[in-house]
């Protein structure tokens, strides 16, 4: 009998390739639909696709699969139980290969069963060394069942316990836990941990950052949120994008600016008065618009009389007038904000406008223009430093005339008290 199946398995193995050749020259003539017949032929004679076909589509008609569908998996003590009574009922014996793979389905379904709720207890680890030893399963055969489970299941875990934007101690130990007996390497487990932990923190940090001021209470909320995701606060410039770290310092700068607490820029590149401090440098661009003389234009008139029949005389004359024309011209340079005065270094357009003579100062979108009594001058900045300019400007003005600035004597107690993330 076992002849005649292999010979039989053999025949449909000549018979399907036979088949998927004749199909490939039907292809070839353009016979479209007899190669597709030909070919769906050729599948189901062959014994591989053909099995596979019918395990998928009438699961069935393999009586592991029977057996397997008739357990519960959540009730874990009658497992192995009904296992064996569905073996029994059985009018052939399982082989041994087959008890084999249902073996290890059965301890897959279990599993996942088990740790579907993230837990798992002594019992529990029973139940699966029970099933273990009784299908004989090795630890290469464990361990590729747990590594199938392993990776989807810690993901839902460590995003469930991240659901509330911390992660506490017993839930960092319940992971580490979960992974061990998944054998899961531990480093992978932490690059999931940082993964899910540092997507939180930016969402946060672009919520906190998005009114451009950051403030040290603000701050010191983020420093909090890091300890409370887990995050190792010694590598967190290593995780944020070099974008995101320029626009926390920016905003950083803007609410100490805000509130009087500037930046001090020692030996600067131009001479301060006694107790002057410089506070800002800056690139900007002088702007100047002129009416200048480029040339002449010529205007003429004539006057035209008759002298005899025939002859006419003209007399006629002429002069120039100058051409002007409005020019803008322009001057790069660097713009100082100092404790007392305005300066801006250009060579031979450099000039400087004490706080006591501005009149007034406005934002004219990508320039600034100050006004000193009769004489006025437009500056060019980029739109960073147009913010960095205006609030400075407007404290240090604010400081020069009050010594005593209560804005910056509260900001600096704020400061005091809170903490520095960056």
């Amino acid at each position: 009998m076992k002849t005649f199946l292999l010979i039989l398995k053999i025949l449909r193995w000549f018979l399907g390739i036979l088949f998927l050749l004749i199909a490939l020259g039907l292809l070839i003539e353009q016979e479209i639909g007899a190669s597709t017949i030909v070919l769906i032929m050729a599948v189901f004679i062959i014994p591989l696709s053909a099995q596979f076909i019918v395990n998928k589509l009438y699961p069935s008609f393999d009586r592991t699969n029977r057996i397997l569908r008739s357990i519960n998996y959540s009730e874990y003590n009658t497992i192995l139980s009904t296992y064996q009574q569905n073996v029994l009922l059985l009018k052939k014996p399982l082989s041994e290969k087959k008890n084999m793979k249902c073996g290890i389905k059965i301890y897959h379904y279990t599993l996942s069963s088990i740790i579907s709720n993230f837990h798992i207890n002594a019992l529990e680890v029973n139940i699966l060394n029970d099933i273990k030893n009784y299908f004989n399963l090795s630890d290469q055969q464990i361990y590729t069942e747990k590594n199938k489970l392993a990776e989807k299941t810690l993901k839902s875990l460590i995003q469930k316990c991240y659901d509330d934007n911390r992660l506490t101690d017993a839930e960092n130990q319940q992971i580490i836990s979960l992974s061990t007996f998944l054998q899961f390497p531990r480093d992978r487990t932490e690059a999931i941990k940082n993964k899910v932990a540092f997507s939180l923190f930016n969402k946060i940090l672009d919520e906190k950052i998005s009114a451009e001021y950051l403030s040290p209470i603000k701050e010191t909320e983020l420093k909090q949120i890091i300890r409370d995701l887990k995050i190792d606060q010694y590598n967190i410039k290593t995780f944020i994008s070099e974008r995101k770290i320029r626009k926390l310092k920016l905003a950083k700068l803007l609410w100490n600016l805000d509130h009087g607490i500037f930046p001090i820029i020692y030996n600067p590149p131009i001479l301060l008065n006694r107790d002057e401090v410089c506070y800002i440098n800056i690139n900007a661009t002088l702007i100047e618009n002129k009416i200048v003389h480029t040339g002449y234009s010529r205007s003429s008139s004539s006057v035209s009389f008759r002298i005899a029949k025939g002859v006419n005389a003209r007399v006629g004359g002429g002069r120039y007038r100058p051409v002007k024309e409005n020019v803008r011209q322009i001057y790069p340079g660097n713009l100082f904000l100092t404790s007392s005065r305005l300066i801006f270094n250009a060579g031979g357009k450099s000039f400087q406008i004490p706080f006591n003579k501005l009149i007034s100062y406005e934002r004219q979108g990508s320039n600034f223009e100050f006004i000193v009594q009769n004489k006025n001058y437009l500056l060019r900045l980029n739109h960073i430093d147009h913010e960095i300019l205006s609030i400075g400007i407007r404290s240090a003005t604010r400081q020069f005339k009050d010594s005593n600035d209560q804005i910056k004597a509260k900001a600096m107690r704020e400061i005091s008290t809170n903490e520095i993330l960056i």
